[in-house]
Formats: structure tokens, sequence, C-alpha cells
């Protein structure tokens, strides 16, 4: 994690000559000759503007502001030249200190224009990874897990989607039956919190309906973009043999989709994120 200079106006100069903050390098490639063109680091008010954190950068060697900064605590995570155009950029990350998740931007130097930009991930669904990694001659930028995951690289002063894979549903999969926050309990404005509606089926084949209990929560951040914001449901199953199968765990499901396809005599079930079915063990849903 970066170290954190704290300066004031009259002592900056002196500060951040002999202060050098510790970047998070993870492996770093460096020029030919052994150094960086460009090192990034963080510092608290050295400018003495309103900003509480700003990254600066060793450009040949001058400490210089990049002009990029927030009152919220940065760290960067990696540095290296991602765009293969001989200058390093810089991974960040910030956050609120609270429950809320903000994506990690790019800092990089504008050749043409001569100054310091930053460029935010958008149009993302996914967690990103606090780590770098090549892929196809390129450093990408990853996020998710085996069931979906997403794949970034930057280019040109862009960063765009390169890689997405969802795991697909059973094959034959046909959806039998859809419970939706939305569908059980209407919009945000009608539902409260602990609200509870009951639908049934016949989870088993054995001619008897199962009772779903389904409890609505209102969205939060979980630090998901998956689910960030959005109404989920905590559900129970109560099963006409006098057993109850509580599917929340430690998630909150989206929706919850009855699939046709079955394993071991039981259909298969999707809690609405990308890639995911439960399944039936024998003695609860995986």
């Amino acid at each position: 994690m970066a170290v954190l200079i704290k300066t004031n106006k009259m002592a900056t100069l002196m500060l951040v000559s002999l202060t050098m903050i510790a970047c998070a390098g993870n492996g770093k490639k460096e020029q030919a000759n052994g150094t960086p063109k460009i090192e990034y680091q963080v510092v608290e008010q050295a400018s003495g503007d309103s900003y509480g954190y700003e990254i600066w950068a060793t450009m040949d060697g001058k400490f210089q502001n990049t002009g990029i900064g927030s009152n919220d605590i940065y760290e960067i995570i990696d540095q290296r030249d991602y765009d293969g155009d001989g200058l390093e950029e810089a991974y960040v990350a910030w956050s609120t200190g609270g429950s809320a998740y903000f994506p990690p931007l790019i800092v990089y130097f504008d050749k043409e224009a001569g100054v310091f930009r930053k460029v935010e991930f958008a149009n993302f669904g996914v967690f990103l990874n606090d780590s770098v990694e090549e892929w196809k001659g390129k450093w990408s930028f990853m996020g998710g897990n085996g069931s979906h995951y997403e794949r970034f690289i930057f280019e040109g002063g862009r960063i765009m989607k390169v890689e997405e894979y969802t795991r697909p549903e059973p094959e034959g999969a046909e959806v039998l039956l859809v419970l939706s926050p939305f569908k059980m309990f209407g919009s945000e404005m009608e539902a409260e919190d602990g609200d509870k509606k009951t639908a049934s089926y016949d989870l088993d084949g054995d001619g008897k309906n199962e009772i779903i209990v389904c409890e609505y929560m209102h969205g939060i951040v979980w630090g998901d973009p998956e689910r960030d914001r959005k109404p989920t449901m905590h559900i129970n199953i109560y099963w006409s043999k006098g057993l109850t199968t509580d599917l929340t765990g430690d998630e909150y499901w989206l929706e919850m989709k009855v699939l046709s396809t079955k394993t071991n005599g039981v259909n298969d079930l999707t809690n609405g994120q990308k890639g995911v079915t439960y399944r039936w063990d024998g003695n609860q849903y995986k």
C-alpha cells in the first residue's frame, strides 16, 4: 500500500524531495536503463489545494503534481507501461472508507497535450482484481470469477473491454417459473424490507408443491456492480416432506428461476447472477 506524505505549503518542496513514497509495483516492468521513466506516488495535501490526497509523478527526474486528486484515499495498486507507448501508467484504487465501491482508474501522461490525465472504468459488471495480468501480449485488468468474468485493456487513452465470459445454463434448460422482487412485491416505493410473499411449485416431482417464501430486501451497495443498489430476496423453501431449505446463506437473490433441467431429481435454480446455477446434491442446493 502506498505510504502517504503529509506536507504544508512552506515545507512541500523539502519534504517531497527527501521522502519518497513506497509504491505497489507488483512486478512492474522497467525501462531498458533499469529505471522507469515515470514513477507515480501518493502524497497528502502537498500542493495546498483542497484535495486531501494527490497523485504526483517523477518524470525525467522532476517530481511534479499530476493535477489528479481526491478527498478519498488513494492507493497505487500497480504501475507499468500498459499500452506500449514507452511511458508508465498507474492503476489506482480509491475508496470513500465506507461500504461504497468505486472502480480503479488509470493515470497516464498524454504525450500530445503534455499533461497527465485519468480514465475511469465504465460499463463493467464485475468487482475488479487488485492486479494485472498478461493477455495476448498485453497487460490486462480482470474481474469476476469462474461463473462470469470480464477483461479490459488500456490503449490510446481509453479502457476497452476485450473479453467477457458467462457460464451457460445447463444444456436444454427452459425457464419454468420466475420469482423477482418486482413481480412479487412491485416497485421499491411499494415494498418494505422484511415484507414476505409466497409462491408454490413442485420442485422434486412428487406431485406436491413446495412453498417458496420470499422476503424483500431494498438494494444496498455490496461492492459488487452486478448487485449494487438492486432489490434482492431472502428465500426459504418449505418442502412437502417437512424439510426447510434456506437458499440465502451468504447470498441474497436478485431473482429465482426454476429451470426444466434436474439434478438428483430436483429442478435446477438460478439466482439472477451471471453464470450461477444451483443444483441439488441430495441434501441441499449448491
